[in-house]
């Protein structure tokens, strides 16, 4: 996740495009991911239809793992989730949830097939 002096917001360096697929998953799968942000404030990051389980936060692992549907990716800073792609298949979203900045571009599209 960033965002640049000219205030471009970006996932994975791309801006939001409902055509692209950014994330594809095996229905089924466990998967962690590892949500890094390179801009200067923390960016709450969001993943509909599935829940995210924190395991990591900056480098150090959570010594309870949580269920989140929204978790804060620090300024500089990385956040590890695992998630489970049960139950559902098909298209979604996952983005930035200070909806300007997903206006904005950081959004992007993971298919579960």
């Amino acid at each position: 996740m960033s965002a640049g002096m000219g205030m471009r917001f970006t996932i994975d360096g791309k801006e939001f495009d409902h055509r692209r697929t950014d994330q594809a998953v095996r229905a089924g799968a466990m998967e962690e991911w590892t949500i890094r942000n390179t801009a200067p404030m923390d960016h709450p990051f969001h993943l509909h239809v599935w829940p995210m389980q924190v395991v990591e936060q900056d480098g150090a692992p959570v010594t309870e793992p949580t269920w989140r549907d929204v978790v804060n990716v620090p300024a500089g800073g990385q956040t590890v989730v695992r998630i489970a792609f049960d139950d559902f298949t098909g298209r979604t979203v996952y983005h930035c949830h200070i909806l300007d900045h997903e206006d904005a571009g950081m959004m992007g599209v993971v298919e579960v097939t």
